[in-house]
């Protein structure tokens, strides 16, 4: 590996950690833009300080349930494996592999609440637009049409929010594993490190896209208790 290629590597690692060291900030304030921006220089010193300090926040990652969750398991401990004791161990350490696992048991978490409210009948699809015809033909009152198409619509908003964390963990599950390969060829086969991380931001943009549908998802007991 190059002068060249190291130089990358210790720039990515940095930009790496330091988004991973403002996900973990229990706010994100001016210490905690601040302590991001000193992880890109200092990362050596500075990351695990950072990290180990917001590790007592993090939830616990629970046993993965779907086939998604468990391919994202076995590529994120074979990419931690094929970093260990090298210089690409900041791309892929094993504190930011249990950080992505805690936010996919989250979504499979969701999941599971989802699968539950939507398998009542007032949650049904077909049920709930049936209704909604009767009531149309019926002549019903605008108000009682007008709370009848609300509830149709946030049904739909249940199902297809079901279904993007089911796409998203698919999707996230194809990441991990090109970017365990990736990590797999840059150890043994001294490849160049220049790919790895766009593949190493965009796990990263997809993991806080999974916090961010959690935070949509808020809704949904306000809306099974309606």
């Amino acid at each position: 590996m190059s002068l060249g290629d190291l130089g990358i590597l210790y720039v990515i690692a940095g930009a790496a950690l330091a988004f991973a060291v403002l996900r973990r900030s229990p706010s994100r304030d001016a210490a905690a833009w601040a302590s991001a921006a000193v992880t890109i220089p200092l990362w050596p010193l500075w990351a695990p300080v950072a990290l180990t300090a917001a590790r007592g926040r993090r939830p616990v990652a629970s046993p993965p349930t779907t086939d998604a969750a468990r391919r994202i398991e076995a590529a994120l401990r074979e990419g931690v494996e094929a970093c260990a004791g090298s210089a690409l161990s900041a791309l892929l350490s094993a504190e930011a592999a249990r950080s992505i696992l805690a936010e996919v048991a989250g979504t499979e978490a969701r999941r599971t609440e989802l699968d539950a409210l939507l398998s009542r009948p007032a949650f049904d699809r077909e049920s709930v637009r049936a209704r909604l015809t009767e009531l149309e033909r019926a002549s019903s009152p605008p108000r009682a049409l007008a709370t009848a198409r609300l509830h149709v619509e946030n049904v739909d908003r249940l199902h297809d929010l079901r279904e993007r964390d089911r796409r998203a963990l698919e999707e996230l599950a194809d990441l991990v594993e090109a970017l365990r390969t990736q990590l797999v060829l840059a150890r043994y086969a001294g490849s160049s490190v220049e790919g790895v991380g766009g593949i190493v931001s965009e796990v990263w943009a997809r993991v806080e896209g999974l916090g961010a549908a959690m935070e949509e998802s808020g809704a949904t007991q306000g809306i099974e208790d309606s």
